[in-house]
């Protein structure tokens, strides 16, 4: 049987080594992962950005047609919700 200092010890010792791994998966000290997720989000804020401009450019040159579309998308949403009631 274990005695508790030792059972202690170990189980620090665990823990160490689990918040190390986690700490290195997280992407402390910049790590190639961390940064990898850095270029995933930045280039989803640009694309993002992309499509806010573009849709913003669209309205101011066809707003008919930005009004049209806008009701179009309301009339479908409210169809989707209504059939799962």
């Amino acid at each position: 049987m274990t005695n508790p200092p030792n059972l202690e010890a170990h189980l620090e010792a665990g823990i160490g080594r689990l918040q190390d791994g986690l700490d290195g998966f997280a992407g402390e000290s910049g790590t190639p992962l961390s940064g990898r997720m850095r270029n995933a989000g930045g280039l989803a804020q640009q694309g993002l950005g992309e499509i806010c401009d573009t849709v913003r450019d669209f309205t101011a040159d066809r707003p008919l047609f930005a009004l049209l579309g806008a009701s179009f998308v309301g009339f479908v949403i409210t169809l989707i919700t209504r059939r799962r009631r």
